[in-house]
C-alpha cells in the first residue's frame, strides 16, 4: 500500500501541467513513516526535496500533412496483407477441421463396416488444398513485409 502511494505521489506531477515546477518533499516522521507532500511535514525529524526526472512523454510535433512516408505506407500495406493472409489461413484450417467429419451421405456401408465416399475424399482434399494455398499466401505476404522493413 505504501509503495503504491509513493508511486502515485511521484507520478502525479508528470500528469499535471504546472506540477513540474513545484517541489515535492520527502519527510521522515519520528516513528519512521515516510510522508510525501508539497511542503515539509510538520514535526518530521528529516525533510528534503525530491528531485523528479522529466517525464518520458513526448508531445507530438507538427505534422507535415502528407501522412506516413512512402516506406511506412509500403510497410503498413504489407503488414495488413500479412494479417489478412493469417486470418485466411486460420479460417481455412477451421473449415478443414470442421469438414473432416463425414456427413450422413458420405459413408457407404460394407460387410466389414463403413467407408467414406469418393465425394467425401474430394471435399477433404479441396479443403486441404485451401489450407495449402492459404499457407503459401501467408508466406509470400510475410516475405513482402520483411522486405519492406
Amino acid at each position: 500500500m505504501r509503495t503504491m502511494r509513493l508511486a502515485l505521489i511521484l507520478l502525479l506531477p508528470a500528469f499535471c501541467a504546472g506540477a513540474q515546477a513545484q517541489a515535492i518533499y520527502r519527510s521522515v516522521m519520528p516513528d519512521g513513516k515516510i510522508v510525501f507532500g508539497d511542503k515539509p511535514a510538520p514535526g518530521a525529524k528529516e525533510s528534503k526535496p525530491v528531485v523528479l526526472r522529466p517525464s518520458n512523454v513526448a508531445t507530438p510535433g507538427p505534422t507535415s500533412g502528407t501522412g506516413a512516408t512512402p516506406r511506412q505506407q509500403t510497410l503498413d500495406g504489407a503488414s495488413n496483407d500479412a494479417n489478412a493472409a493469417q486470418q485466411n489461413l486460420e479460417r481455412a484450417r477451421a473449415a478443414l477441421e470442421a469438414g473432416r467429419e463425414p456427413g450422413p451421405d458420405e459413408r457407404i456401408g460394407t460387410k466389414s463396416g463403413t467407408r467414406t465416399t469418393e465425394g467425401y475424399d474430394t471435399r477433404v482434399k479441396g479443403l486441404e488444398q485451401e489450407v495449402s494455398n492459404a499457407q503459401k499466401q501467408l508466406e509470400e505476404a510475410q516475405s513482402k513485409r520483411n522486405d519492406a522493413r
